[in-house]
């Protein structure tokens, strides 16, 4: 019985012992995480993170001027297609309808014209009244119009659509036995080779945004892991509301310094646009400060070594870091993660 319980105690000791190391480990790791810096003067800089989408530059909508059906189509979305490349059919009905009226006001006008020029002369040797001559006259303006009216209506039927640009068939609405009207157009053409990557800004941020701005372009293809250097060349000067995020945004264009491979319009991309304000100012990162009944301060080490709180005032700059407008000045050393816990030893 004595042997078994000095056993015990013996596997008690080696237990506590070794919860006592472990602990040791543990606050060694945690004070060892608490990492100092010394506030430096940089010229401030800021960045705004936003989301985009590559677009092509220019683009076709091809509509018709009238409601047709369409008889057949020769083209697919993605397809690359020349110009002047026959790229659809329309059923012919309707434009052999208007054929004939033409045909029939056309065969009117004649006999008409006939008659009025017997008119004219019968009317020199009293033959007819100048009254029967002047009805014909206006018989005669009345089809001419109707003429015009059937030709103008002729022109709207389409039979074909005929390609007006090469490039590439990225929306195609209309099908084979496809009713179409004026409002919807049959398909969208693209020139792929001339892209443009319009990025989402938010309202709240457009104040920060300059023509010719550095910026780095983030392509998903790459999974964001590869950035492209670029600059800021067209600010919208409407607002709308972004379709991802629900809040107002403005476009703005961008363009790579370089040409970015793999891309094409549909494409989303991220992008972070650098703020800058020359004026040499002391920054530090954002998660140096802590809030405190209403107040803002940092944990610096002052003359003794010790730690103490110091209050701050600060401008946000975007991004990571902030100005100090008051309350740590260049050469002064602050804990860059400090936890709420710490004191001096």
């Amino acid at each position: 019985m004595k042997k078994k319980i000095i056993f015990i105690i013996i596997l008690g000791s080696i237990f506590l012992g070794c919860e006592k190391k472990k602990v040791e480990k543990i606050e060694k790791k945690e004070k060892s995480t608490v990492e100092t810096q010394i506030a430096k003067i940089e010229n401030a800089s800021g960045f705004i993170d936003v989301d985009g989408v590559i677009e092509a530059k220019d683009t076709k909508k091809i509509f018709v001027d009238k409601k047709l059906k369409v008889k057949e189509v020769y083209i697919q979305e993605g397809d690359y297609v020349e110009k002047g490349e026959l790229l659809m059919t329309f059923d012919e009905t309707e434009r052999n309808k208007i054929k004939r009226t033409l045909a029939k006001e056309e065969i009117n006008l004649s006999k008409l014209k006939r008659n009025y020029n017997v008119a004219k002369e019968l009317y020199k040797i009293g033959g007819t009244s100048s009254n029967d001559v002047k009805e014909l006259a206006e018989e005669i303006k009345i089809v001419q119009l109707n003429i015009e009216g059937y030709k103008e209506d002729l022109s709207k039927t389409a039979e074909k659509i005929i390609s007006p640009v090469s490039g590439t068939v990225i929306s195609l609405y209309a099908q084979d036995n496809y009713s179409v009207n004026t409002d919807d157009p049959l398909l969208e053409l693209a020139d792929l080779s001339d892209i443009k990557i319009l990025l989402e800004v938010p309202e709240y941020n457009i104040k920060d945004i300059k023509l010719n701005q550095s910026l780095l372009i983030k392509p998903e293809v790459f999974e964001k892991k590869k950035s492209f250097q670029g600059e800021v060349i067209k600010i919208s000067r409407i607002s709308r509301v972004s379709k991802t995020t629900s809040e107002n945004i403005v476009e703005v264009e961008v363009k790579p310094e370089k040409k970015i491979p793999y891309i094409i319009p549909g494409f989303k991309v991220s992008a972070r646009i650098y703020t800058e304000n020359k004026r040499p100012e002391v920054l530090i990162p954002d998660r140096a400060l802590n809030y405190e009944d209403g107040k803002y301060f940092v944990y610096v080490q002052n003359e003794n070594k010790n730690i103490e709180k110091q209050y701050v005032e600060f401008e946000d700059i975007k991004g990571d870091k902030v100005i100090i407008k008051n309350g740590i000045k260049e050469g002064d050393i602050y804990f860059l993660n400090p936890r709420k816990d710490v004191k001096n030893s």
